[in-house]
């Protein structure tokens, strides 16, 4: 954590000093967003293991595992985005991003929602 916490303020501080060159405050934030993200990532191989011990333990299909995580990268990637977008005043812009965000976790969602309720009804009747 200390050297995400590291890196962080770094491109903060080079971004901030570039205040005035948009352009070149935009590049130190993408760069320091992309170097976070090559920081982090090892660490996914942790997640995906856990999941599919979830899987192997409890019997959850494989294809929850991968709605699930779908929607989690859907969800990290809208989110990064958007945060950049807000980073330079772009607002409006982050806003949908989060919005297209939502929409196609949803929509990537619905077959295993639709399984959900027809699960329910099932115990109900």
């Amino acid at each position: 954590m200390f050297r995400i916490g590291v890196i962080g303020l770094t491109g903060a501080v080079l971004a901030i000093s570039l205040k005035e060159e948009r352009t070149a405050g935009f590049f130190v934030s993408l760069a320091t967003g992309m170097v976070l993200l090559f920081v982090i990532f090892p660490y996914f191989k942790d997640i995906f293991t856990s999941f599919y011990e979830l899987e192997n333990n409890i019997g959850i299909s494989q294809r929850y595992i991968g709605v699930m995580l779908k929607a989690l990268g859907i969800a990290y990637v809208s989110m990064f985005s958007s945060q950049l977008c807000r980073d330079f005043s772009q607002n409006s812009i982050a806003d949908k991003i989060e919005l297209g965000g939502k929409i196609i976790i949803l929509i990537n969602t619905m077959g295993v929602i639709t399984e959900l309720i027809e699960e329910m009804l099932g115990f109900i009747r």
